[in-house]
């Protein structure tokens, strides 16, 4: 590792030999080491410094380690340091009292292995509530504990936009994009914290779904209770613990990180999963999902809608003289043009092999005619990897979508409308008629 950690191990040790070798493995790890040989001492070190963790012998000269966690755990300045105790014993109603007392965990002096696999996770414990990536909105009425909250949070890595009330607070959360809100629930202003819960849970989008985690004065179970209910993720009582704080700040954030990349993959995949490879347009599973809310919205507008089919004209033999890779340039090229060209509002999507398939929306049949009729005129002056290529078109519609429009039969009637513009000669629109029933 190339970056050191903020973090102090005192070790508690009679054995120098012992001191020594934890001393060292502790390097390894970019931990700074405070020694000392009894129980008595470590209280002293305890009280003229900070520390993180204590790794201590569970016999002392002077005490036991289940006496050293109970003089820990009482005193407020380290009743929260985690303190590992290390023993040569396999006495189990012995290593139970000692946890009792206090102790975090206990490793056997004659294996190590578990010890550093500990340490290890530790240090990717310490990594991750260090080394936070992402916005923070802060809200405190305290000038003094809001400026203590951004510190910690600012010196995390995280970027914190703190506030004092909760409508400013809200007025930024509608503009701008965070991965957590941490706020005071009494708020001096018109609007309470759980007020401003509330405001953010309403919210229609996704933002409303942002981690929030509330910190009170108040700790009775059934202000807790009905904060969760209101849409709280989590919750600290004050005086605020600020190891602990930031092992539950980063754990909300890290899972809002991973839901949200897993959303934006899953909206990815599906989208992948409605466009053609080959060109980029929409393709049929596309057109299945589109054309029911486009046929609802023409009914209730009282709207006219129109389908076309169309077919590149002798494309297999740009195929046979040019390669299948030169063929899937044409049509990228074509569907590329058909995009461009198209009106406002009407889409086009890719069939299969050389056929293409146009909604023209708010449009009767007499109409996509006369679009498309000019369409082909210019399509015909365009060059498509480099090769002239016609195409033929077929036509169906409605004037009026009503509920008895049915879609398989107007695509099954520009079908019928398209083998007729293939039967007279290519290169030409047709719109549906009766005739092309018989």
């Amino acid at each position: 590792m190339n970056r050191k950690y903020a973090v102090t191990i005192l070790i508690v040790d009679s054995s120098s030999l012992f001191q020594t070798m934890l001393s060292e493995i502790m390097e390894r790890y970019n931990f700074a080491t405070v020694t000392c040989k009894s129980g008595k001492e470590a209280l002293e070190v305890i009280e003229q410094q900070d520390i993180d963790m204590i790794f201590s012998a569970y016999h002392l000269d002077d005490m036991n380690g289940e006496e050293l966690c109970s003089m820990l755990r009482s005193n407020p300045k380290s009743k929260n340091i985690s303190t590992i105790l290390f023993t040569s014993e396999d006495n189990q109603q012995l290593l139970k009292q000692a946890l009792l007392a206090g102790a975090t965990d206990i490793f056997n002096k004659q294996d190590f292995s578990q010890f550093e696999l500990y340490l290890q996770r530790v240090t990717d414990s310490i990594t991750r509530r260090t080394n936070l990536i992402g916005r923070v909105l802060v809200i405190e009425d305290s000038p003094s504990q809001l400026l203590w909250m951004e510190d910690l949070l600012s010196c995390s890595g995280l970027e914190v936009d703190a506030f004092s009330s909760a409508e400013d607070a809200l007025v930024s959360f509608q503009y701008s994009d965070y991965d957590l809100v941490v706020t005071d629930i009494v708020l001096e202003g018109s609007m309470s914290g759980v007020s401003l819960v509330r405001e953010i849970r309403r919210h229609p989008s996704n933002k409303g779904l942002i981690p929030i985690f509330a910190v009170s004065a108040y700790n009775d179970s059934a202000r807790r209770m009905e904060l969760y209910h209101v849409g709280i993720n989590d919750y600290m009582s004050k005086p605020i613990i600020k190891e602990e704080l930031l092992y539950r700040i980063a754990t909300l954030i890290q899972n809002y990180q991973t839901l949200t990349e897993l959303t934006l993959e899953r909206e990815k995949l599906e989208t992948l999963a409605l466009l053609d490879s080959c060109t980029g347009l929409y393709n049929r599973n596309a057109f299945n999902q589109f054309i029911p809310k486009e046929l609802a919205n023409a009914e209730r507008n009282k709207a006219p809608i129109s389908i076309a089919v169309l077919d590149l004209d002798h494309f297999k033999n740009i195929n046979d003289e040019y390669g299948h890779d030169i063929g899937d340039k044409v049509l990228a090229d074509v569907g590329d043009w058909l995009k461009k060209t198209l009106r406002q509002g009407d889409i086009v999507f890719r069939w299969g092999g050389e056929e293409f398939v146009i909604l023209l929306t708010n449009c009767p049949p007499n109409d996509a005619t006369k679009v498309l009729e000019n369409k082909r005129i210019r399509f015909n002056k365009q060059r498509y990897a480099g090769i002239t290529i016609t195409a033929s078109i077929g036509i169906s519609g409605v004037t009026y979508v009503n509920k008895t429009t049915n879609t398989d039969q107007l695509f099954q009637e520009a079908d019928k409308a398209l083998y007729r513009a293939k039967e007279s000669g290519r290169n030409k629109v047709c719109c549906y008629q009766e005739e092309d029933c018989e």
